[in-house]
């Protein structure tokens, strides 16, 4: 069984939780029954809050909120605020002079829809920014950007939850925004028909007979799954050149593959696109292959060898202000990182069991802390959702996590030990036959093998935020004896010098001999150093560019421009690292 997704409902009223102004006795019972279970209910109507008490005396303590007036006014207990400034004055004495009939509320004008002509004619006689929205027969003036959706979002706030987790439920024309903002969205039995096309769940039966049942279903409790397809993730294409997509949510995902084979490059192609969706993310990033993620909005890294964070604080940010953050432990101490996690990880599972909030949790090198005795290994609890694991070896997880996957992905590479695809194959219980090896052989490349569906191979798309894989870990602190940079005159001629990182090879560069490019340059040493061990294929790019046009007995002229070339593609790295930061 799943654990709840879902931590709110948003509801309309009139047509929906109502029946000609009713609400039946077993809907108040279904209403009782979510909100005992820890469900948070938001009444979204676009009914005048005053006129809505007078017909329902007891709404206020029948739901958690209420967004009245189209998402104009919103109401949690005695607080109650506007959104927006209300409708000009002049409009309603100008309809009024015209024999229009209409109400005002706190930000909105209703009126009839028979008589939108007319009111249209006078918003553009007054120059006035305003909307028209119908409600079947009714008719809405609001404030451009007033919406139910709108309103929603600053509801949900007050009890820091998500429109990805929640349910909206409508059944007229004004409910289009409400329905299309929240995670899976649900049409009545008497919706409109616009409506019911827009919908992911159509109910069975009316008003608040389907409501009662739905909010009694699995879907409310958690027994049952079920995604929108408004919400997915595009990996790539596949050979026939069609998008290859994936969930966006309510699924746990392991990327694995061998090392330097894309797999946090991947990680990161499809968390760019949950931060592009709204949903909110915490990376656990040992290796600094996440720095450029803070380049999108929302996205803030924490850079723990500045100085950890209280786990409070690390939270508030999440909840209190629904960013996502990367921890990156890049320049930490294994040790000090396992005990931040064990205090942290407790901290995490209690919130998203609370509001849902952070959606997913991206842990790089899985197997160090969701093996069978990692810190994180109580914190991936059976039923749970949201969890995206990257290792380069599965074996070593926990069997609850690896029992817990719904989809896999594997990175190409030679590299891959036929071991390891056995293992990936009957984690989501495919028949190893069935993943195609050797389509993974080239660079780029990935399968998907999701439960119950075929496995796809596919070549993966691009990023639109930078990737430094290791930037932080290698770029900057260093690389054991095996994998140094040692600076040579000649063939036979040592420098004693040898190099460790990045910035050690740009320090070198601007004081080493012109023998020393000459050596190096026509063999490419610098590009397949930056290439092999730093993964870094753009620089090593930007680097071979360079090397192509030094030769062994190229004139100083050229050895000095080629040397500044070098270090501009060096500082360039700089530029983008500073920027990430």
């Amino acid at each position: 069984m799943s654990s709840r997704y879902f931590h709110a409902i948003a509801v309309d009223f009139d047509g929906t939780l109502a029946d000609a102004g009713a609400v039946s006795v077993d809907v108040l019972d279904s209403l009782r029954q979510v909100r005992d279970a820890g469900i948070c209910v938001v009444l979204v109507t676009g009914r005048i809050l005053e006129e809505l008490r007078l017909v329902r005396p007891d709404i206020d303590g029948e739901v958690d909120a209420i967004v009245a007036e189209n998402g104009g006014v919103v109401s949690k207990g005695a607080r109650t605020r506007t959104t927006a400034h209300p409708i000009d004055r002049r409009l309603a004495e100008a309809l009024s002079r015209a024999g229009i009939v209409c109400r005002a509320g706190e930000v909105l004008l209703a009126c009839s829809g028979a008589d939108e002509p007319t009111v249209l004619s006078e918003i553009r006689r007054l120059g006035l920014d305003c909307q028209l929205v119908r409600n079947r027969g009714e008719l809405m003036v609001l404030p451009a950007g007033v919406s139910k959706a709108a309103g929603l979002i600053e509801s949900l706030a007050e009890f820091g939850i998500s429109p990805h987790n929640t349910v909206g439920i409508g059944d007229a024309e004004n409910d289009e925004s409400l329905l299309g903002v929240c995670e899976l969205s649900v049409a009545v039995a008497n919706a409109v028909e616009a409506l019911k096309e827009q919908a992911d769940i159509v109910l069975d039966e009316p008003d608040g007979a389907g409501i009662a049942g739905f909010l009694r279903g699995p879907i409310v409790s958690g027994a049952e799954r079920r995604r929108s397809d408004r919400f997915s993730l595009l990996l790539g294409t596949d050979d026939a050149g069609s998008e290859v997509r994936l969930a966006a949510s309510q699924l746990n995902l392991l990327i694995t593959g061998g090392s330097g084979e894309g797999k946090s490059y991947l990680a990161g192609l499809i968390a760019e696109q949950l931060v592009a969706l709204r949903y909110s993310l915490l990376v656990l990033d040992p290796e600094g292959d996440f720095v450029g993620l803070d380049e999108l909005p929302g996205t803030v890294r924490i850079d723990a060898d500045r100085g950890l964070l209280p786990v409070a604080v690390v939270t508030r940010l999440i909840v209190g202000l629904g960013l996502s953050i990367v921890l990156d432990f890049s320049g930490v101490d294994g040790k000090i990182r396992s005990r931040y996690l064990a205090a942290l990880g407790p901290e995490i599972a209690a919130i998203r069991q609370a509001t849902g909030i952070p959606q997913w949790v991206i842990v790089d090198e899985a197997h160090e802390n969701v093996g069978g005795d990692g810190v994180l290994g109580s914190f991936f609890t059976p039923g749970d959702s949201g969890r995206c694991l990257v290792t380069w070896r599965p074996q070593s997880l926990s069997d609850e996590a690896n029992s817990s996957i719904d989809a896999v992905l594997v990175t190409s590479g030679p590299a891959q030990p036929e071991s390891t695809l056995a293992l990936t194959a009957a984690i989501v219980g495919v028949a190893s036959e069935e993943f195609p090896h050797k389509i993974l052989e080239s660079r780029g490349r990935a399968l998907l093998a999701e439960r119950g569906r075929p496995p796809v191979a596919f070549t993966i798309g691009t990023r639109k935020t930078p990737h430094f894989r290791h930037e932080h870990k290698y770029g900057l602190v260093g690389l054991d004896e095996r994998r140094r940079f040692y600076l040579r005159l000649g063939q036979d001629a040592t420098t004693g010098t040898s190099l460790g990182n990045l910035d050690e090879l740009e320090a070198a560069l601007q004081t080493s001999p012109d023998s020393v490019l000459c050596h190096h340059c026509p063999r490419h040493d610098f590009s397949r150093w930056v290439a092999e061990v730093f993964r870094d294929e753009q620089l090593a790019a930007a680097i071979s560019r360079v090397e192509n046009v030094v030769a062994p007995n190229s004139e100083p002229q050229v050895i000095e421009a080629a040397r500044e070339d070098l270090l501009a593609a060096l500082r360039a790295r700089h530029l983008k690292r500073g920027a990430s930061r």
